[in-house]
């Protein structure tokens, strides 16, 4: 459990350290951010690679969004906090269900702008 009291399943212990900093940063943010932000509470420093390579992994899984800038990219959450991660994961999973119900889609999307609030 996080500190807000919801369930990281399907995020490791690094990709939830990595995700509460995407989301402090409130947008766009660096790797070389997140490595600074994350190494700031470590007593054994992450490597740059580890992060990049952490943050590319959940750009591939569409719960971090990429873009490119100079050399390198910039992310930012595609939700903002885990609650709306998985709303988006239950809608991409099961939308065709949802969309065949009216009821259950309103609902989807009340649950989804909810998270946002």
């Amino acid at each position: 459990m996080s500190s807000d009291g919801i369930s990281r399943k399907g995020f490791g212990p690094l990709e939830s350290e990595v995700m509460d900093s995407v989301w402090s940063a409130g947008g766009s943010v660096a790797v070389r951010k997140v490595v600074d932000d994350l190494n700031e509470r470590r007593t054994e420093p992450l490597a740059y690679t580890t992060v990049m390579t952490v943050m590319s992994r959940l750009a591939d899984k569409e719960v971090l969004s990429r873009r490119k800038a100079g050399r390198g990219y910039v992310y930012e959450a595609n939700a903002p906090d885990a609650a709306g991660i998985a709303v988006k994961d239950v809608l991409r999973a099961h939308g065709a269900a949802a969309r065949a119900d009216p009821v259950v889609l309103r609902r989807l999307r009340r649950l989804l702008s909810e998270s946002d609030g």
